[in-house]
């Protein structure tokens, strides 16, 4: 009984300080990238705006640019001269939204400019967990099946004559129905496919560093450590 206690103990010694070291790690890196997105947030935009309207995508990259605009005169021109009120809710609100924008904008690119086989074969190329390349490949999936499906709801509802004042009802209802049903049927695919497999992937597509994807990294690392 002693021998049994007393690795008991080792374990939950064990259990205890694995829960203090990933605790730590996950607010340094929290810590880590808002001091980043503090001090290079609008340079990282900037960055990724440039590289949008190198891809053509000129639309993507004229809302950025407008939002990241709008941010910068609400925060220096227009919340100075509003009422105190209002300076307690809605700078916080722009702020955060100012220092996300750098994220949306990445993945907005990744999203344009890779297909699905590319970004699945290069997370199997960086030997990633087989558990987070499924959930990430679902997830890829679900969200321009689901913007599809707001589509019919709304052409539906312009089809029915509806009032905006019942179009929330009618687009929400619909919609949570239509994700479940989609998540299932996303899910199910991936598994007909073979996901689950443990054994060895391959792809037809193979990956290699270009001369514009190192200049990226070294723009993008030079930001970061000039700040």
């Amino acid at each position: 009984m002693q021998e049994i206690l007393r690795w008991c103990l080792y374990a939950l010694l064990f259990y205890i300080i694995k829960i203090v070291s990933f605790s730590a790690s996950t607010w340094i890196s929290h810590i880590a990238a808002y001091h980043i997105y503090s001090e290079q947030g609008s340079m990282l935009s900037g960055i990724f705006l440039l590289l949008m309207l190198v891809y053509g995508l000129y639309k993507a990259a004229g809302k950025g640019i407008v939002l990241l605009v709008s941010f910068h005169l609400l925060l220096m021109y227009v919340f100075p001269q509003c009422p105190a009120w209002m300076n307690m809710v809605f700078p916080v609100l722009v702020n955060y939204s100012l220092r996300m924008l750098p994220c949306v904008l990445a993945g907005l690119l990744l999203l344009r400019t890779s297909s699905m086989q590319k970004m699945i074969a290069a997370m199997y190329t960086l030997h990633l967990p087989q558990g987070f390349i499924i959930a990430m490949s679902t997830t890829l999936r679900y969200f321009p099946a689901l913007k599809e499906e707001f589509v019919h709801i709304n052409a539906a509802m312009k089809l029915q004559n509806i009032s905006w004042a019942s179009r929330l009802e009618c687009t929400v209802v619909p919609l949570i129905v239509s994700a479940v049903n989609t998540s299932d049927e996303i899910a199910a695919a991936a598994v007909a496919r073979g996901i689950e497999n443990p054994g060895k992937k391959t792809s037809e597509i193979t990956l290699h560093m270009g001369i514009s994807d190192w200049l990226i990294m070294i723009l993008v690392l030079i930001v970061v450590i000039a700040g």
